[in-house]
């Protein structure tokens, strides 16, 4: 069997392993970049890392391959999918010839790309993307030069709180650019707070409900102007959002989503026959519980399932009950306080979802709630788990315990 892989590593050389599911394969990946993935979500630590950290990330990927025996060729771009035929057109960037490929499998994970503001002076050196090792070579080489002082970033969400902790760590001036009227819109307004209670005391600069209006200067970006401000800015950086990059599936005749994301099922299948996608260009039509965490500093955020806001927006009558713990017993140097808000549903008691927050061992705790979401629990039975004591690192009574029975 032969598998060919389009994109990024981390997730199509995953979709692979389950898609061998214990056959022989030969497995080609075709990499339009330069540069092998590395995860683009992680690609914002790299900037205050050594480049000898980098190129040990590179290599990884590298090694990896190698171990595993796959083909895989950089510079090389995918340009049509014929389903019927199963096969590709690729061409060689830097060789400039164009050619077909046979697969019996076919793996589709092209991920997304950055937005930039539409507005005017969004052309000018220095408004940026972090979404490739090409971005990060040029950002490493870009804030090393003594005037980049004052960094813009624009978005409040994940990606764009992950880049401004970073940039802080460098000794840069910060600020976020947020057009809603919170910090991680995806989270309830409480969760939110906090997290921006945190930036601030670290020294970032946070303005809500500003849109951009226009970048000004001369080639250079001087100044971020919004309807309410103008502020300085030697480097701005544009987390604003994603497109999915599912252009190939749908002139394929792919289902595509409304938001421009590809279908696929429980399997990573899309409509197509033999073809799979996966990472950041689709969508499953099962749904997801979009658990995923945040840190900044000594401080971690934490979700799973729906918000309070998210579950009543849905039509679902809810409730919601919040408690604080901590994660280990109070006689331990140092325990850590975790606050959690249980939101479930009024007629049935099930768990739809949950967001925690606290200095450290979060995750944890909402990745546990996950598993009672999709087991259907109540509070009451989530309550009732005989959670794992320790005189040295888990209480009696563990926050997610307390939180179950506060209502």
């Amino acid at each position: 069997m032969k598998i060919i892989v389009i994109g990024s590593l981390a997730a199509g050389i995953t979709a692979v392993q389950q898609i061998q599911r214990g056959q022989a394969a030969e497995v080609t990946v075709y990499e339009k970049g330069s540069f092998y993935s590395c995860g683009a979500c992680g690609l914002a630590y790299y900037l205050a890392e050594s480049q000898d950290t980098l190129k040990a990330a590179i290599r990884y990927k590298e090694d990896e391959m190698n171990a595993r025996g796959i083909h895989a060729y950089l510079r090389h771009e995918v340009q049509a999918i014929d389903p019927a035929a199963h096969e590709v057109t690729v061409l060689d960037i830097n060789g400039g010839r164009t050619f077909r490929d046979h697969y019996d499998r076919l793996i589709v994970a092209t991920g997304n790309s950055a937005l930039v503001p539409d507005v005017p002076g969004n052309e000018k050196i220095g408004v940026q993307t972090l979404k490739s090792v090409e971005d990060l070579l040029f950002l490493r080489e870009f804030t090393k030069t003594p005037y980049v002082r004052d960094i813009v970033v624009l978005g409040g969400s994940y990606n764009g709180i992950e880049i401004a902790k970073v940039l802080l760590k460098m000794g840069r001036n910060v600020r976020i650019i947020e057009k809603e009227r919170q910090l991680l819109p995806d989270f309830d307004p409480e969760v939110s707070a906090a997290i921006q209670k945190e930036l601030e005391s670290q020294g970032v600069k946070v303005n809500l409900g500003e849109n951009v209006t226009r970048f000004t200067g001369q080639t250079f970006i001087e100044k971020v102007e919004t309807a309410r401000g103008s502020y300085d800015c030697d480097l701005c950086i544009s987390a604003i959002g994603v497109v999915p990059q599912s252009g190939l599936l749908q002139e394929a005749g792919a289902q595509i989503t409304a938001s421009g994301a590809v279908l696929v099922d429980a399997g990573l299948r899309t409509s197509l026959p033999d073809v799979y996608a996966i990472g950041a260009c689709v969508v499953c039509s099962e749904g997801s519980l979009r658990t995923s965490s945040l840190r900044a500093h000594d401080f971690e955020v934490a979700r799973t399932g729906l918000t309070e806001r998210e579950a009543k927006a849905a039509g679902l009558s809810v409730k919601s009950v919040q408690a604080t713990g901590n994660d280990r017993p109070g006689i331990v140097p140092d325990p850590h306080k975790i606050t959690i808000k249980l939101v479930y549903e009024t007629s049935t008691r099930q768990i739809v979802g949950a967001q925690a927050w606290g200095s450290k061992n979060v995750a944890s705790r909402v990745n546990a709630i996950a598993v009672a979401i999709a087991a259907g629990m109540t509070p009451d039975q989530l309550g009732r788990v005989d959670f794992c004591y320790s005189s040295s690192s888990c209480s009696i009574w563990d926050p997610i315990q307390l939180v179950c029975s506060a209502e």
